[in-house]
């Protein structure tokens, strides 16, 4: 099963962590067809089990190149502040995957409900994870993958923390971004989730790891390719559509670091807005 559901992967057991050692087959956006569909559809029924438990709840994928995909939503997770059980941001994690297969990115996904929310709470085991492989692998961006409502009057927002440069999570790579969703969406940023709670993944990053990073709220018109829990099911041209986006911004921001080698900032940020203990 897993073999089929990674082409060109196989998967470990290693320690304490599901590992996915694959060579990613990456394409022209023109190139992507039904096929990236179907593999978004079986990856989300055969690995992600939104109501199980596992230890650890979450999976990896070592990529090639300097920017990693996280999905810290894609199960039931405890958002412990709150003292509630949240549902799934449905083919989040399932999405991550593919673009990593695509693009040779990192991922970081849940592949099982969390007894704690990876994205919300601080001290998680997602992010002290996240932190082993950035420093080991000389990550330099990550993009973490939500799921937004049907009913939410838009297609995407990108949360950078702020549109000041200065407070920015994502100061140097923004144009790649607003570039890649034009025609898309108009006003991507900072609409209604700016990713800039205490908590955040995004925020971690750019506050903890010094690394750029952005928080995409996907609606589920763009992503929701057949839910395993009602007959809701996205348009599959307007799921590619997304995907090919998201594709365009991974492999432009990877060129744009690795063009820069050693020259490519260590850390962009001036304003320290809020730090994860």
């Amino acid at each position: 099963m897993w073999g089929r559901l990674v082409k060109g992967g196989t998967i470990f057991l290693a320690g304490v962590f599901i590992f996915l050692s694959l060579q990613p087959q990456k394409a022209n956006a023109e190139e992507l067809g039904p096929a990236v569909i179907e593999n978004i559809r079986r990856t989300e029924f055969g690995l992600i089990n939104y109501d199980q438990e596992a230890d650890p709840y979450y999976g990896y994928i070592k990529g090639t190149i300097p920017v990693l995909i996280s999905a810290p939503h894609g199960c039931k997770h405890y958002r412990t502040r709150e003292s509630r059980w949240k549902e799934e941001d449905a083919y989040t994690s399932s999405l991550a995957i593919e673009l990593g297969r695509l693009t040779g990115a990192h991922v970081l996904f849940l592949k099982n409900r969390a007894g704690e929310d990876p994205n919300n709470d601080i001290g998680t085991q997602y992010k002290k994870f996240l932190r082993k492989v950035v420093k080991k692998n000389g990550i330099r961006f990550v993009l973490d993958l939500h799921g937004a409502a049907a009913d939410q009057p838009f297609k995407i927002d990108v949360g950078t923390m702020a549109n000041v440069i200065e407070q920015s999570s994502c100061p140097t790579f923004r144009s790649i971004i607003e570039k890649n969703f034009s025609g898309f969406e108009e006003a991507i940023f900072n609409r209604r989730f700016a990713a800039n709670g205490r908590g955040t993944v995004t925020c971690f990053a750019r506050n903890t790891l010094r690394i750029e990073a952005a928080q995409i709220e996907i609606n589920a018109r763009y992503r929701i390719v057949e839910s395993k829990t009602s007959g809701f099911k996205a348009n599959s041209n307007d799921v590619l559509d997304l995907v090919k986006r998201l594709q365009g911004i991974v492999t432009e921001i990877s060129q744009r670091i690795q063009s820069a080698g050693s020259g490519f900032p260590a850390d962009n940020q001036t304003t320290t807005v809020a730090k994860e203990s």
